[in-house]
């Protein structure tokens, strides 16, 4: 019986863009996901957009829930050729409550050790560059990127729930916090072969969410305007393929087992330049308001935020997604991360500047009729 990897979430944006690199390099895949997920007919139509063959001959999908520790027992018991394990499954959403949050990405987490065979050869688990909380303003240690010397849940105590120079942003942050220690500590106490890979904000073709979702509010007309100030602001960016060609750069190589890394892209640019950016690819006018505080542009968007929630405006707007009031809670803070330890093992960014890759984007999503 020939060896396989497995791909949690595997028809979710990262997930299936994985799936899709894993099959072109020639592996056995078996992807799981919800059965809801699995036989969603957009998301099968969006797996198609992007290349991925789902009826390839390497391919398996079978239906399994972190949330249900008796579908994992069963996927491993029926497929004992799983070696190595790309985690990509968490709840991305900066609407969701902490609780519910907690329930995946943590509880899923737990079950999902819990049932591992012992013949797992790696395990490489998708965080994220939130972990390492609130870019640090003032002091010291202000403007200084994140690096994996950074306060994280690699670095500090098993009892600590924050980095402690600063807090974490959002109930998303908080979860990938405390999923990151559980699998920590499986590696430290019970010798799981771990990598950690955090990204930045993800984007590419596929995405509706993060940057994707700002390409489709500049294009709706429901970003119509930036403030000046946000010049002084820095947005970080990968993109989706470089990440899953990040994650086969270390698959299998003991020499990673134990590292976390950041996986970002080299680009040091504004919101203010990057939402202009986006609107010209689109023909779109954004207009400047000079004298706008950003905490006073956090202010009213987390006010708005709220107003699409308790109303329930998404179901009949999509594009109102990108409002929400957990992502509200990073404008006005400017992110820098230090992706050298990625670029010293040998890796090389297909996209290290993101107007490169958003222009791809733009033009990806024009084509797919989605703007």
């Amino acid at each position: 019986m020939g060896k396989a990897d497995l791909v949690t979430g595997a028809f979710g944006f990262s997930g299936s863009h994985l799936v899709k690199q894993l099959l072109e390099q020639g592996r056995t895949v078996i992807g799981t996901d919800t059965a809801g997920r699995l036989k969603n007919k957009q998301r099968i139509k969006e797996c198609h957009s992007i290349g991925l063959d789902l009826q390839h001959p390497n391919l398996q999908l079978i239906a399994g829930d972190l949330t249900d520790r008796s579908s994992l027992v069963e996927l491993f018991h029926k497929n004992p050729e799983i070696e190595m394990v790309f985690n990509t499954a968490s709840l991305y959403s900066y609407s969701a409550s902490l609780s519910t949050l907690k329930k995946i990405n943590v509880g899923g987490t737990k079950n999902l050790l819990a049932t591992l065979p012992q013949g797992i050869t790696h395990f490489i688990h998708w965080s994220t560059c939130g972990v390492f909380g609130k870019p640090i303003q003032k002091g010291a240690l202000s403007g200084i990127p994140f690096s994996e010397q950074s306060d994280s849940p690699k670095n500090m105590s098993v009892h600590s729930r924050r980095p402690a120079s600063t807090p974490l942003v959002n109930e998303y942050s908080v979860s990938k916090w405390e999923q990151e220690q559980l699998l920590w500590k499986a590696h430290r106490e019970d010798g799981l072969p771990l990598t950690v890979i955090r990204p930045a904000p993800i984007y590419g073709p596929g995405s509706r969410y993060g940057h994707g979702g700002i390409v489709i509010a500049i294009a709706t007309g429901l970003l119509p305007f930036i403030p000046s100030l946000s010049k002084r602001s820095k947005t970080i960016s990968v993109h989706v393929e470089d990440l899953g060609r990040f994650a086969l750069h270390v698959a299998g190589k003991k020499e990673y087992f134990g590292q976390d890394f950041n996986v970002v892209d080299s680009s040091d640019i504004s919101y203010y330049e990057f939402i202009h950016y986006i609107a010209g690819l689109l023909d779109k006018k954004i207009m400047d308001v000079p004298y706008l505080p950003m905490g006073l542009m956090k202010a009213l968007t987390y006010s708005v935020a709220k107003v699409v929630n308790v109303l329930n405006l998404k179901k009949r707007f999509p594009q109102l997604n990108v409002v929400e009031t957990q992502s509200a809670k990073y404008i006005g803070s400017s992110y820098r991360v230090d992706n050298s330890k990625s670029r010293s093992i040998g890796f090389s960014y297909n996209y290290p500047d993101v107007k490169d890759g958003i222009r791809d984007t733009v033009s990806w999503f024009k084509g797919q009729g989605w703007i």
